[in-house]
């Protein structure tokens, strides 16, 4: 037992605290497979609804939409495997614990910016003007989840 405690103590103390870039990096992470898992939902979404258009003007803007949200899944699967091939080899070194915590906030914020704007949506949409949907869905909703997930798409930060 006192081994196994000892060799637990050896690999706790071998890992370091990952840097901010390497927090961030887990973060965007699990923000980016989540858009990924939305984005695939929105792209099959998109299929249906030109499967069952009625006309074909509402079919072919059905596809085009189709179209740009594959355009955009692929753009998020090259981040993806940016941030994927700058931690693969880091991982192994730093503190798990940390790893987990950031890639957890990264779920929380992209769960909370989702349900802020779904929430927002439905109030925006009550506002019949255009001047007033624009009004509010400016000032609808917390803008820090959103402003960190939105850095996420693209990684400057990264190194090349």
């Amino acid at each position: 037992m006192l081994s196994v405690l000892s060799v637990s103590a050896g690999v706790a103390a071998q890992q370091q605290a990952p840097s901010g870039d390497e927090l961030r990096a887990m973060y965007c992470v699990e923000v980016i497979r989540a858009e990924i898992v939305l984005q695939r939902h929105l792209i099959s979404a998109s299929d249906a609804a030109a499967a069952s258009a009625v006309t074909p003007t509402l079919r072919q803007q059905w596809i085009d939409t189709s179209a740009e949200l594959l355009q955009g899944l692929a753009k998020l699967e090259v981040v993806r495997y940016k941030l994927q091939a700058y931690m693969l080899p880091r991982i192994p070194a730093l503190d798990s614990l940390a790893l987990a915590t950031a890639m957890r906030q990264g779920d929380a914020d992209f769960q909370e910016s989702k349900d802020a704007a779904d929430r927002c949506s439905t109030e925006c949409s009550a506002a019949q003007a255009t001047n007033q949907q624009v009004v509010c869905s400016a000032s609808c909703g917390d803008k820090g989840p959103l402003g960190r997930i939105s850095a996420c798409d693209k990684p400057t930060w990264l190194p090349p």
